[in-house]
């Protein structure tokens, strides 16, 4: 992942933690998910193309569904519904900065994706870590 691409990951989780959740966050040595971590991969397309890894621990994503959907115990099924709009909010804010003057269409978040061995941006937030993975092939 490149130094723009990286750095626009970064702005974008932090803004979207502290504006979407009320939490800051901070960068981490990046490292692989930990074990039961949440993973999703989202692929966009248009005239650049590619897909965005994320994991987010599960508590991480519990505080982020709670304070996002306004509901103190999100069951399993808003937690994921989180997790895959979490997933929409970053992708969608790092191609939006990183290429301004282009449409670029995202897919639907799937969960479970396999997991990377490292991602390229790793933050702490104030539950638990998540990682980020964006890959542009065009």
């Amino acid at each position: 992942m490149s130094g723009a691409l990286s750095d626009a990951v970064v702005t974008a989780v932090q803004k979207i933690l502290e504006v979407s959740a009320f939490e800051l966050a901070d960068v981490v040595e990046a490292g692989p998910p930990p074990p039961g971590a949440i993973t999703a991969r989202l692929a966009f397309h248009g005239p650049h193309r590619g897909e965005m890894h994320l994991w987010i621990e599960p508590e991480e994503a519990r505080a982020f569904a709670s304070a996002t959907l306004g509901i103190e115990a999100p069951d399993a099924d808003a937690v994921d519904d989180a997790v895959r709009e979490l997933a929409n909010m970053i992708c969608g804010h790092v191609l939006s900065e990183t290429y301004s003057d282009e449409c670029i269409a995202l897919d639907r978040a799937e969960l479970s994706a396999p997991p990377l061995e490292v991602y390229g941006v790793q933050l702490a937030g104030e539950h638990g870590g998540l990682g980020v993975t964006v890959e542009v092939v065009s």
